[in-house]
């Protein structure tokens, strides 16, 4: 047998709390911002202030794989250079990892950029000289990481303002 009171207010299955659903979004959302949005961002900027030496490139391509039924390219750019008398390589073109595109055009350019055998500028990092770039500085990569991860405790905050204000106004509404 079930008893009930006919004071006691029941959720309807299915309605989460927008309070509790806020501070959700906005902890752990947060915390996926400042842990994998913020960081990228502070190092790429932080790399427009590195030293540059001369590099050659010595590997150009465009690696391509199929995943899901769909193409995907990625520019593949090797390059040489040298730091304090030690011999280094790196690929990365920007500080940050370049998205891997379904179009061909975005990777055939960046290798049409930089061709075997080309002198490049080579931008490291001087704490690690093995970290280095043909492109410091923030990119729209970094910017799109940063912006992706900061939506979720911005919904957080909208969600958690609007579960408060409903509140008030089913409070003030009880009140009247």
């Amino acid at each position: 047998m079930r008893i009930t009171n006919s004071k006691m207010r029941t959720r309807k299955p299915g309605k989460a709390n927008p309070v509790t659903l806020g501070l959700l979004f906005m902890i752990f959302g947060g915390i996926v911002f400042f842990v994998w949005g913020v960081p990228p961002l502070q190092y790429s900027k932080q790399s427009a202030g590195w030293p540059s030496v001369q590099g050659t490139i010595t590997k150009s391509e465009i690696e391509t794989w199929r995943r899901d039924g769909k193409t995907y390219y990625q520019p593949n750019i090797v390059y040489a250079y040298e730091v304090n008398g030690k011999k280094l390589t790196s690929s990365k073109v920007t500080v940050g990892d370049p998205p891997s595109q379904t179009n061909m055009s975005p990777a055939k350019r960046i290798q049409n950029e930089y061709p075997v055998g080309s002198a490049v500028h080579v931008y490291y990092d001087p704490e690690a000289p093995a970290s280095a770039a043909l492109k410091p500085g923030i990119q729209k990569n970094d910017i799109l990481l940063a912006v992706i991860t900061g939506i979720f405790p911005l919904m957080g905050i909208f969600i958690f303002i609007s579960g408060i204000n409903k509140k008030l106004k089913q409070r003030n509404y009880n009140y009247n």
